[in-house]
């Protein structure tokens, strides 16, 4: 595959990895370690420990730990306007506009997700080939929630007794998925090369 196919394949792999647990997880977490190594070793490494969790972690306890992620604590919650806007009018606004993009490029939202959730997201990157598009999403949205919630992912919710917190430090494996998600985005050889671009449109 070229770079782009690459790039792409990439988005839609770390969207299975960040929609509710299914029978495909374990060979996404492999395939997508495999395709990021060589360019972002640092998100390789970070896979591979949730590789680890995964292999050896039985169904069921995925989704619970996932749920448990995703729903109790708030650096992971994986919706980007509430990450850039909170619940506010702005959020509203943002949803609505990626529904036109969404709908401009006949991709249609999986399930009943919200469209501003990481996965429907990172799904539309995979499928999108207008570059303005998806550097625009990217640059704009993508990499600014994830420096977001990787930036609070040491302040996961304070529980009170020890089962939940030793619930809360499952839970931290999917903060693995984020950080190596934000690792590849600031690679070189995808947000370092949008950087440039973006540079070299502004100079005209």
């Amino acid at each position: 595959m070229d770079r782009e196919a690459i790039q792409r394949r990439v988005f839609d792999l770390f969207g299975e990895m960040l929609e509710y647990p299914g029978p495909g997880l374990a060979s996404a977490v492999r395939e997508c370690q495999e395709l990021v190594t060589p360019f972002s070793p640092e998100a390789g490494a970070l896979l591979g420990d949730f590789r680890d969790f995964v292999e050896s972690t039985p169904a069921v306890r995925i989704e619970e730990v996932f749920s448990g992620a995703f729903d109790l604590d708030a650096a992971c919650y994986p919706y980007v306007g509430y990450h850039l806007f909170g619940e506010s009018y702005k959020r509203s606004v943002l949803m609505l506009g990626l529904k036109e993009r969404y709908r401009a490029f006949s991709f249609e939202i999986p399930g009943n997700e919200l469209p501003d959730h990481l996965a429907v997201i990172l799904r539309f990157l995979a499928v999108c080939r207008d570059d303005t598009e998806s550097q625009e999403i990217m640059v704009e949205a993508l990499v600014p929630t994830l420096g977001k919630m990787v930036g609070g992912e040491d302040e996961p919710s304070k529980p009170e007794d020890g089962p939940t917190l030793k619930a809360a430090g499952r839970r931290i494996i999917y903060h693995k998925v984020i950080q190596a998600l934000h690792q590849v985005l600031l690679s070189p050889a995808v947000y370092g090369r949008l950087v440039t671009e973006q540079v070299e449109i502004a100079a005209g």
